[in-house]
């Protein structure tokens, strides 16, 4: 991010990258704001009077409620990664090489905006699976 942008723009375009990548804006927004506030995000020295210390004792809920809804965003970007992932299996030929379909899979999964770990994960579990019969 440019250091010359404000506390508005910085959000407004988190947001819409977030957006971009799939996520309703509202919860894009929680989670820019929540992750702007952990950081202690402030870009204008006018809003530097009002900032509260690192290791105060308010910032403590925050984290814990941080934790809690990055927990359930991993899960929800899990169950996503798995579902395109195995809907892609289907479509694969049953005579393509492990290795071949492991970089279709992790490719198709980098396209629409998933980590690395959780694109290897998920594709490693799925051809598992559908190499032992379970869909």
């Amino acid at each position: 991010m440019s250091p010359n942008l404000d506390r508005e723009a910085t959000t407004r375009r988190l947001v819409g990258l977030l957006a971009r990548r799939g996520y309703p804006s509202a919860i894009a927004y929680n989670v820019v704001t929540t992750q702007l506030n952990a950081a202690n995000f402030v870009a204008d020295t006018r809003d530097r009077a009002d900032e509260t210390p690192v290791g105060a004792a308010s910032s403590q809920p925050r984290r814990s409620q941080l934790a809690s809804s990055t927990a359930a965003e991993v899960d929800d970007e899990h169950t996503r990664a798995t579902e395109l992932v195995r809907s892609k299996l289907r479509t694969l030929p049953r005579n393509l090489d492990h290795t071949k379909a492991t970089q279709r899979l992790v490719g198709l999964l980098a396209r629409r905006g998933f980590s690395a770990s959780t694109a290897y994960a998920v594709v490693k579990a799925e051809l598992s699976d559908a190499a032992r019969g379970i869909d």
